[in-house]
């Protein structure tokens, strides 16, 4: 709007004719702001274009704008009911910055068998493209089952994959369904107390891992009370390196200069006297 307002507008509308009259076919961010200032509306005329060709046109004036999964997404299913597979693979996806034997080129495939649901919460920015391979596992009640989960948040990649994994695999160890393992696992009651989208994800994503891996989460829990009693008013961080499938932990400290050096060997020297060293040895041992 700026750039407008200071120059003036520096590229055309692209429209066409229809039945009702001019139908734009790109531009439509400068016909809104043009409109806003009430400015004329400089416009190229583009005569004999079939629907193919004005989805073309739009990709060709958006160039160089970001492109995001949902912007991919929105753009092969316009191209979807004009084309086969294979032309879309070969002509439309490069246009979208997607190499077609990618991993997003078959994850945007997959998605475009997804329904109208969740595609709008992929376009939204609720959920993440690589989420469609845990989600193509489920059938669909469970799909449904978990579809609150991404109305109203925004997920990582990371989290979104991790959380429908661990539900999918929860339900086929226990020979649940979905909707179950999210009952007992607490996160209905979670989505339920009005928390923040951050804090509603953190629990969530913790619910889940609790129920896939309910003893290494216990074990987690008290590891980090434990390391937390140890380096608490120190420097040092400590983790568990493995996953608890050997004993021990693993200390670090950032340092800069000789002082900082100094401090933290004399921390270490408290660190050892720690109490709470004795639950961290007895972790997993089967007698704790």
């Amino acid at each position: 709007m700026d750039s407008i307002d200071e120059f003036g507008q520096s590229a055309p509308v692209l429209v066409c004719e229809s039945e009702t009259g001019l139908t734009l076919i790109a531009g439509h961010a400068r016909l809104a702001v043009l409109r806003e200032l009430k400015r004329p509306v400089l416009t190229r005329m583009v005569e004999d274009v079939t629907e193919m060709d004005k989805g073309l046109l739009y990709l060709a004036d958006n160039l160089q704008r970001p492109m995001d999964d949902g912007m991919r997404l929105k753009a092969l299913e316009f191209f979807a009911s004009l084309m086969d597979e294979k032309s879309l693979k070969a002509d439309i996806l490069p246009r979208l910055g997607v190499k077609p034997k990618s991993k997003d080129a078959k994850l945007l495939f997959s998605w475009l068998t997804m329904d109208t649901t969740w595609r709008n919460l992929l376009t939204q920015g609720n959920i993440p493209l690589a989420s469609a391979t845990p989600l193509s596992r489920m059938t669909e009640d469970d799909r449904q089952a978990v579809e609150q989960l991404f109305t109203g948040f925004s997920w990582s990649r990371s989290n979104a994959v991790n959380v429908l994994n661990w539900l999918f695999e929860t339900a086929k160890m226990n020979a649940q369904s979905v909707q179950d393992v999210m009952h007992s696992a607490g996160m209905v009651s979670i989505l339920s107390q009005g928390l923040s989208p951050k804090d509603a994800i953190t629990r969530l994503a913790n619910a889940a891992r609790l129920a896939r891996y309910p003893e290494l989460t216990k074990l987690q829990d008290r590891f980090l009370a434990a390391a937390g009693e140890i380096t608490s008013g120190t420097r040092w961080r400590m983790v568990q390196p493995n996953n608890f499938e050997t004993g021990g932990a693993e200390l670090t400290v950032q340092i800069k200069d000789d002082d900082q050096l100094k401090r933290a060997i004399e921390e270490m020297t408290h660190l050892a006297e720690a109490p709470a060293w004795q639950k961290l040895w007895k972790l997993g041992s089967g007698n704790d």
